[in-house]
């Protein structure tokens, strides 16, 4: 069946992982009529979604600004242009602010801040006028959970990026915008609070009941707002959007406050 998409390329990047967000926007872009291109750092990990919505794959690393380069030329190359690009590569590592490195500041900055200018930087070159750009981006940007703060403070400079290349790209009209989700149950994430020591439904309820909507947000929901954002009809530009069920609101939990 077709939908308002119909015609569209997409790119969407951070989508390896099997039920993550990425994998989740790009079931719901090709369900709405996309051509997608599905990308992330690990083949095995994007052939089955590939497959499944009919699209096609190429792998990209987000610190590596020659394979972004690649990829926004694979879209343009397979599908005859691009329309649309997402990205919701990103990972979390939790180092205690006096225990963090410069390597760990460095790595950080590179996957939520140096990776996503450049994505973007790349798509605006290439996108057709009036196209639509989204970076995912977190509320730990500005709600700080303490253990994460390179990854929050790379995520806000991320933002900043969205917001400057929304002015610099106006004579295209791109609709350049954030969204910026608080925690969101994914085998990707549910790892990590495991590694953390907690139990992932126990910690996850922690976020619910600061959520107005009673429930986090699951990575379809997500896919949903992206899908409004990329339609014809949004008319706005330069926005970092929260999209949490209101815990945005009430703010998130605080967890082994030091």
């Amino acid at each position: 069946m077709g939908g308002d998409l119909d015609g569209k390329v997409a790119i969407v990047l951070g989508a390896t992982t099997a039920d993550g967000m990425g994998q989740a926007i790009a079931r719901r872009l090709a369900a709405e009529g996309a051509k997608v291109v599905v990308s992330g750092r690990r083949e095995e990990g994007m052939r089955g979604i590939a497959s499944e919505i009919g699209g096609a794959f190429c792998t990209a690393d987000i610190t590596d600004e020659a394979q972004i380069a690649r990829l926004v030329q694979f879209a343009v190359e397979t599908y005859g242009g691009l329309h649309i690009a997402v990205n919701a590569a990103g990972a979390s590592e939790q180092i205690p602010f006096c225990q963090m490195s410069e390597e760990h500041l460095i790595r950080m900055a590179k996957m939520h801040f140096v990776g996503p200018a450049l994505f973007i930087k790349h798509v605006a070159e290439a996108i057709v006028d009036d196209g639509a750009i989204v970076n995912i981006s977190s509320l730990s940007a500005y709600d700080p959970i303490v253990g994460i703060a390179a990854y929050a403070g790379s995520k806000r400079a991320g933002d900043h990026m969205v917001q400057a290349a929304a002015v610099e790209y106006r004579a295209k009209r791109l609709r350049i915008n954030a969204v910026i989700p608080s925690l969101v149950p994914t085998p990707l994430s549910r790892a990590a609070i495991e590694g953390y020591g907690l139990n992932p439904v126990a910690f996850e309820q922690t976020f619910a009941d600061l959520t107005p909507l009673g429930r986090v947000a699951r990575p379809e929901d997500i896919a949903a707002f992206v899908y409004m954002l990329v339609r014809d009809e949004y008319f706005e530009t330069g926005q970092l959007l929260h999209y949490s069920g209101g815990n945005s609101l009430l703010g998130t939990p605080r967890h082994r406050e030091r």
